[in-house]
């Protein structure tokens, strides 16, 4: 296999500890020591490596109040999901022996406001790696005993679910004003009190610097039954940004110019059918929902209406206008405020769904360095693929012994081809940022 993406640059930040990814995503080396890449790439490789699995309760700040022993979760009874959208991107479902009620839910154990960190990790040579995916908050939590088999279910939110569900919610008009910077905006949000003396989230935001100044071009008002996390999303759109929380609990808005240049990714691991980690595929093809051209309508501006238009012009696209036709999707939304930003908005929209048109659902084995919003590519003998390209759509596994991942892509080859050489792939100095994934951090600790 060609070197992986952690390999281009592995040690070029070793004095800081630190290992920066992509906008907003940290290789975190914990240890003085340096890590033999090569050896934890070929463990994954040939499966030659246990999966593990471990689970923090947080204190508000999300610093670690402490870790629910490993041997308390019950492997083979849990589920981890993980889907490339905005807000909740993120599930968790893990059940924990409670034969002394430790865990039955009250005040004094496990109850409503709680946080939780969840790690996976592969061990071998005697070592365990560690990775973090994600913070969670309380969902709904059960309680089963069957004589001696007592066991506690916890249904575990993405931490987005904190603006979006009760605590979220406004009991009053909020307003924010025209000409407002929307990074304030967004920390003055994050900042309000929940009243229980901390405030919804003391995390740092990543913040694309592309962003730096920008203001509200219009006011921002919410109703009363309103959540903040409808308005979060709406400022996102103000941006032009993707918003979700990242592997390690930071509020992400990334450049939505930045997450369409798939030309420009590296690839971060390959499939074939002919080694042991690829187990099986499918494929299903959405002619039904086909789209090579999009169309943008924002904000009446000063008598102008803002518009765009994006289309499918690629000669080698299998969907392209040339070869189907034109296939239309509109989109109006009056957020969109210049016409620069409903180019953006439908350039992006018209890669989002040109890759969904065909989609293939992956079982392998388990796999910490796959991240959605990614490229992977697939080398398999009966669909005639030969090293195709496809950026991964969802993630999900068994919190189990099996060692295997589900993981479902969708293929290039159906986008628009774009080339931006301004990117700042591998090549942004001013945050030193090794470039894989999208505001995801992956933690690597050795135990």
């Amino acid at each position: 296999m060609a070197k992986s993406i952690y390999q281009i640059q592995a040690l070029a930040d070793i004095a800081r500890k630190y290992l920066t990814t992509a906008y907003g995503e940290y290789l975190i080396l914990t240890s003085t020591s340096n890590y033999d890449l090569d050896a934890l790439e070929k463990a994954l490789e040939t499966g030659k490596y246990e999966a593990s699995f471990r689970l923090f309760l947080l204190h508000p700040d999300e610093t670690i109040n402490y870790e629910i022993p490993q041997e308390d979760i019950i492997l083979g009874s849990g589920s981890y999901n993980e889907n490339y959208q905005n807000g909740q991107r993120r599930n968790l479902n893990i059940n924990l022996v409670n034969k002394d009620g430790k865990y039955t839910p009250s005040i004094n154990t496990l109850w409503v406001q709680h946080k939780f960190r969840f790690d996976i990790g592969i061990s071998f040579g005697g070592e365990t790696f560690w990775f973090p995916r994600g913070i969670f908050i309380m969902g709904n939590p059960s309680s089963t005993h069957q004589d001696s088999d007592k066991q506690v279910t916890l249904t575990l939110e993405d931490k987005f679910a904190l603006l979006e569900g009760k605590m979220g919610t406004l009991e009053t008009t909020y307003e924010i004003p025209a000409g407002t910077n929307i990074k304030d905006a967004i920390e003055g949000i994050l900042t309000i009190d929940t009243g229980a003396g901390y405030p919804l989230d003391l995390k740092p935001i990543i913040y694309d610097h592309n962003f730096d100044g920008i203001v509200t071009p219009y006011t921002l008002t919410k109703d009363p039954g309103s959540n903040f996390g409808e308005m979060i999303l709406e400022l996102a759109d103000m941006l032009g940004a993707e918003c979700f929380y990242n592997d390690l609990g930071n509020l992400c808005f990334i450049d939505i110019n930045e997450t369409i240049q798939d030309l420009n990714k590296p690839i971060i691991w390959h499939y074939s059918d002919q080694k042991k980690e690829f187990l099986d595929s499918s494929t299903s093809y959405d002619f039904n929902n086909i789209v090579n051209e999009v169309h943008v309508v924002g904000d009446n501006i000063n008598g102008k209406i803002c518009s765009a238009i994006a289309r499918n012009d690629d000669p080698s696209s299998p969907i392209c206008i040339r070869r189907i036709g034109r296939h239309i999707d509109y989109i109006n939304d009056s957020s969109i405020y210049s016409d620069k930003l409903a180019q953006d908005r439908a350039d992006y929209e018209l890669r989002c769904k040109s890759i969904l048109n065909t989609s293939v659902s992956i079982s392998a084995t388990f796999n910490p360095l796959i991240f959605v919003n990614n490229i992977i590519t697939i080398e398999d003998e009966f669909y005639n693929f030969k090293r195709e390209k496809f950026v991964i759509q969802s993630i999900s596994y068994n919190i189990g012994v099996d060692n295997k991942m589900s993981i479902t892509i969708s293929n290039l080859t159906n986008a628009n081809a774009v080339d931006n050489e301004e990117n700042r792939y591998l090549s942004d100095n001013a945050h030193n940022f090794i470039t894989t994934a999208y505001g995801e951090f992956m933690l690597v600790g050795r135990r």
